[in-house]
């Protein structure tokens, strides 16, 4: 009885867990300290300093003006900066650029530690000055110790007292005083290498991009990085100190170097690779890269003569298709992750390839080869692959590092609280992992990981528990692949008593803010005692009152956001309103029996000069499909839907639901019937102005042989070249070539309008631009394109004499995807450039999407015809579809 007992207590107490809080203990079981300890470490060579911003913003203060987003592998002006931060933006990809060295000024400079140092500058260094200047005004803006070598080792220092740190890289003074003080440096520069974060979150918008997901872009100008010198201090620390394990990062900062130079270095880091002991592990840690050469320089030189990689889905991705490996197509990856069976075969390829051989019958070209381990770490899952038998705890690695992954991402530490909302998993319940072997993968909670042989290679999986708002996307990928390695618990960091020069150091090297963060803000961190902190704020309060105004009366902006914070968010209302495309045969016959209703139509009849509802419930579809009758028909139906709501809702609920109504959003035509809703225009108004839009639009589709067809896109796809090829062959033929997006709808799909020649080349080479063609719409013209523009006059000479009055709640604007603007001319002007320009859907979708506050949203009401607008906020979020309802008419 006491043996059942007990089971039965052990199985309530399981099943009582939360999923995230079973994951975590079931990684704390794997973890188990090895039984020796790494007693030396020597770290190298990149090591800078982070200035984090917030992304969008920067790049909106930088003024550039860019058409079009491109991957840029060397950054040469702003507006580079501004088409390369949009390439990847766009795709929610993290990638690194550096601003080039356009030549070179060589200074010789004779001190200890740099003897023969070769000082690099940019003919155009002010380029970067200005980004800086810009960047350190954030009120936000932060600075934290960067380069994958500087954090391993301040990690490792923090985690692990007893193990004595070597760093090896250019040390400024302000990382000098952001660097644990237990790690060792011997070496200092006069300046900081500085790298500029631009961190964007999931939803944000720039321009008519929006980021699928939440990740970073870093741009810089480094001076010192990857020069010989460094190089041969790391080495010749090697041999001096006696590590008994070799981190090495930052190889990739010398991809922007001249061909010769860098092929050079990578020579010189094999050698002394190959001239190391076998038996002291050697770890890279791979970079971001965009020059394909150079990574095959890096695949033949350096990757066969270490014993341990990490590397994420992109530089996995890239490798592969460099190597022409296996899933070469998953490169570049899209927003999300790449599926596990894919990175399986990947990494297997990988191993197989350049790893260590084994067995009597290995190859005499792999003489020296020695990499026997991977550990890949993306979003949503961590793998750890390896072959032999010298890594013994790889379970153990993987769990740590797993554990901490979703905890950097939300600032927390190790002694949060592990049943917390702010960490979720985001894994199908059954996965394939291995389709060769058809190994498939059942989650559970208590046991999450799973592991598997396949021929020599010991494979293990783990999900990851990922932070549902991410306040950090950056050192996550050095600190996971650091705790793969060396698997620990929490342990809390050492404060250690510091000599007088210390506080000289903390005043010369920091600014207010770093040193206000450490109490203020967990993102950044200052390993000095709290009385010399407080000493520091003090002396700097001046700066603060300072900083403090300029917040409040210089960087203030007028915002024109109608505030409802008094009204409970579950209370909220939003109404979504549909535009042509939404219209079927009998709309309206479900609103005859409300008398307001009623009035709406007989009021509409009167304005257009025939029976509207007899139009929108007898037809036929030939006649309500035609511009003239449709326009109008969705205008006056969907108001008249809106009326009837107001009426049941008032009925239903005491209160006045028009005090509810916080924001509201119509799509196309469907602007005109939000803008009625805000109380902006009169419905007689609205109904006139609808008018002369529909028929000036229609002489527009009788001009030219036009249509509309929807698309999907990916992070592969090039539309805009697409669409440029497709004007091109058409105009060769003397034809009028148009092809433009006309409808941003959700992520991932576009409405593309144009004349009909380049609408079938585009349905003709769609497999040629990695493009795929959904569906031909039902219309006759190509709407919010510039075949769209002559009707823009007839528009402006309409609105003429109409009273637009300020809205009574927030509403948006197709033609710039945000809020109207305050001013009478500039919602003059966002109505008229609507019919020729896109509908900025998406990007409205993402705003409304981040209203909520926890996990409660506002109520959506799509009201009128059809369900097309509630089937794209599925598609954006499914929790905000929860509370989505839809009032037909």
């Amino acid at each position: 009885m006491p043996y059942f007992y007990s089971y039965y207590n052990d199985q309530h107490r399981l099943n009582s867990y939360s999923v995230e809080q079973a994951m975590s203990l079931a990684w704390e079981r794997a973890i188990v300290r090895p039984s020796t300890m790494f007693k030396k470490v020597v770290v190298g060579f990149n090591c800078n300093v982070d200035l984090i911003v917030p992304g969008v913003h920067l790049v909106d203060l930088l003024n550039t003006t860019v058409a079009k987003d491109q991957d840029h592998e060397n950054i040469q002006s702003l507006e580079d900066l501004h088409e390369t931060f949009a390439h990847f933006f766009k795709r929610g990809a993290a990638a690194e650029r550096h601003l080039i060295l356009r030549h070179f000024k060589i200074q010789e400079k004779s001190n200890e530690n740099y003897e023969r140092m070769n000082f690099l500058y940019m003919a155009d260094e002010e380029q970067f000055r200005i980004v800086v200047k810009q960047a350190e005004n954030f009120p936000r803006a932060h600075h934290h110790i960067g380069g994958n070598a500087a954090l391993m080792a301040d990690r490792i220092a923090t985690m692990f007292p007893s193990t004595d740190v070597h760093l090896v890289g250019p040390i400024g003074p302000r990382a000098q005083a952001l660097l644990h003080p237990s790690v060792k440096r011997t070496n200092s520069t006069r300046i900081d290498e500085l790298h500029i974060i631009m961190e964007y979150r999931q939803g944000e918008i720039l321009g008519d991009w929006v980021a699928p997901s939440s990740s970073r872009f870093i741009t810089s100008h480094d001076h010192y990085s990857g020069s010989t010198i460094v190089m041969e201090m790391f080495f010749k620390a090697t041999s001096q100190f006696k590590p008994e394990l070799v981190i090495i990062t930052g190889i990739h900062l010398l991809e922007f170097q001249k061909k010769e130079i860098r092929l050079e270095k990578l020579r010189m880091i094999k050698r002394n690779l190959m001239q190391m002991n076998p038996k002291i592990p050697i770890h890279l840690q791979l970079g971001s890269l965009g020059d394909a050469q150079y990574l095959l320089e890096i695949i033949n030189k350096v990757l066969p003569y270490v014993d341990s990689l990490g590397l994420n889905e992109q530089e996995l991705s890239f490798l592969s298709h460099v190597t022409n490996g296996p899933h070469m197509e998953a490169y570049p990856v899209q927003a999300g992750t790449v599926h596990v069976h894919k990175v399986v075969e990947m990494l297997h390829w990988i191993l197989r390839t350049f790893g260590k051989p084994s067995g009597q019958n290995s190859d005499p070209q792999k003489q020296g080869y020695r990499l026997q381990r991977i550990h890949f770490h993306c979003l949503t899952y961590h793998i750890m692959v390896s072959i032999g038998t010298d890594w013994t705890n790889s379970a153990a690695g993987l769990a740590a590092g797993a554990r901490i992954a979703g905890r950097m991402s939300c600032n927390l530490n190790q002694q949060a609280n592990i049943e917390t909302d702010l960490l979720e998993i985001r894994m199908a319940p059954t996965i394939t992992l291995d389709r060769t072997l058809n190994k498939v993968y059942h989650f559970d909670p208590h046991n999450p990981m799973a592991s598997w042989m396949r021929e020599d290679m010991l494979f293990i999986f783990t999900p990851v528990l990922v932070c549902r708002f991410p306040t950090k996307t950056m050192y996550r990928s050095a600190l996971e692949t650091f705790s793969g390695r060396i698997p620990v618990s929490a342990a809390r960091r050492l404060i250690r008593k510091f000599r007088n020069e210390n506080q000289s150091l903390l005043d010369e090297a920091c600014t207010f803010q770093d040193v206000a963060g450490v109490l203020a803000n967990p993102v950044t961190k200052l390993p000095y005692p709290e009385k010399e902190v407080k000493h520091h704020l003090e002396k700097t309060s001046r700066e603060l009152l300072t900083e403090t105004r300029k917040q409040k009366f210089m960087n203030k902006r007028k915002s024109n956001e109608i505030l409802f914070d008094h009204i409970p968010i579950e209370e909220q209302i939003i109404l979504l309103f549909p535009g042509q495309g939404a219209q079927f045969v009998g709309m309206g016959k479900a609103l005859m029996d409300c008398q307001q209703s009623k009035e709406i139509f007989e009021r509409a009849s009167e304005i257009l000069g025939y029976d509207i509802y007899r139009v929108c419930v007898e037809g036929p579809s030939s006649k309500l499909e035609q511009t003239l009758y449709c326009q109008p028909a969705i205008f006056v139906s969907s108001v008249a839907a809106f009326e009837k709501l107001r009426k049941y809702e008032k009925e239903v609920v005491p209160e006045d639901f028009d005090d509810k109504v916080t924001h509201v959003a119509g799509f196309s035509v469907g602007e005109y019937t939000a803008m009625y809703a805000a109380g902006m225009i009169s419905f007689e108004d609205a109904v006139k102005i609808v008018d002369v839009r529909a028929k000036a639009m229609q002489k527009c589709n009788d001009l030219t042989r036009a249509g509309m067809l929807t698309v999907t896109v990916n992070a592969k796809s090039r539309l805009e070249d697409a669409l440029h090829d497709a004007i091109n062959a058409v105009r060769s033929t003397n034809e009028i070539g148009i092809a433009q997006v006309a409808n941003y709808l959700y992520c991932g799909v576009r409405v593309i309008g144009g004349s009909e020649l380049c609408l079938q080349y585009l349905e003709e080479n769609q497999k040629l631009y990695d493009i795929t063609v959904m569906k031909r719409l039902p219309v006759s013209g190509a709407f919010h394109t510039t075949l769209m523009a002559s009707a823009t006059e007839e528009l402006k000479q309409a609105l003429i004499g109409v009273k637009i009055n300020p809205p009574k709640c927030n509403i948006y604007s197709n033609y710039t995807g945000a809020l109207f603007p305050a001013k009478n001319m500039e919602i003059r002007k966002a109505i008229i450039e609507q019919i020729s320009n896109p509908v900025k859907w998406e990007q409205i979708q993402q705003i409304l999407f981040r209203k909520h506050q926890d996990y409660k949203f506002p109520r959506f009401i799509e009201v009128g015809p059809g369900k097309q607008l509630g089937a794209m906020l599925f598609k954006t979020s499914k929790k905000a579809y929860k509370t989505y309802e839809h009032f037909s008419c």
